[in-house]
């Protein structure tokens, strides 16, 4: 009899250190995917910093393209508004493409391309970018991981039992 109480208390200290080692590696995976999130909303408020200084610089020298100048204006203050990673992806998508268009205003405009202020400028926004997309590609990496994790059996059960949710994408990848 004795053997089989030993037997009951080692099986349910195994299992409490199962569940303690599998919750525990679910905080882990989720604050990895906060802190990344955190990593792009860093490249964001950069970019957004940016964007103003920018606009003004090349507001002097292509005046007739103003139309272009405020749309990259007003799709900055609607992703500052945006909230939630999806939104707020789609959102930034569009500030993207509207950003796009300065860098063929500054192909158009030679003087443009010229003045010091701008380039560097540009160059700083495009070393935003750049960071971004790795900001943004380590978070969906951090995403996926977490999310298999506690979408995967019987780690599923514990993440229900303790209201883990699953973190939404970034900006679907490109994968073409």
């Amino acid at each position: 009899m004795d053997a089989w109480i030993y037997a009951v208390i080692v099986v349910g200290a195994l299992f409490l250190l199962a569940v303690v080692l599998v919750f525990n590696h679910m905080i882990r995976l989720r604050n990895k995917t906060r802190k990344a999130w955190q990593d792009i909303d860093v490249q964001l408020k950069l970019r957004h910093q940016l964007i103003p200084l920018l606009v003004s610089t090349a507001e002097g020298y292509a005046l007739h393209e103003k139309q272009t100048l405020e749309k990259v204006t007003r799709m900055r203050a609607e992703s500052q508004a945006a909230s939630g990673v999806r939104e707020r992806g789609a959102r930034e998508l569009s500030l993207a493409a509207a950003l796009g268009e300065i860098f063929v205003l500054r192909e158009r405009y030679p003087e443009l391309k010229a003045d010091e202020s701008f380039e560097r400028l540009f160059q700083e926004l495009t070393r935003v970018e750049d960071h971004l997309a790795a900001s943004r590609k380590y978070y969906n990496g951090s995403v996926r991981i977490y999310n298999t994790f506690i979408q995967s059996f019987p780690q599923l059960l514990l993440a229900s039992l303790f209201a883990f949710r699953p973190a939404e994408f970034f900006q679907e990848e490109d994968n073409g």
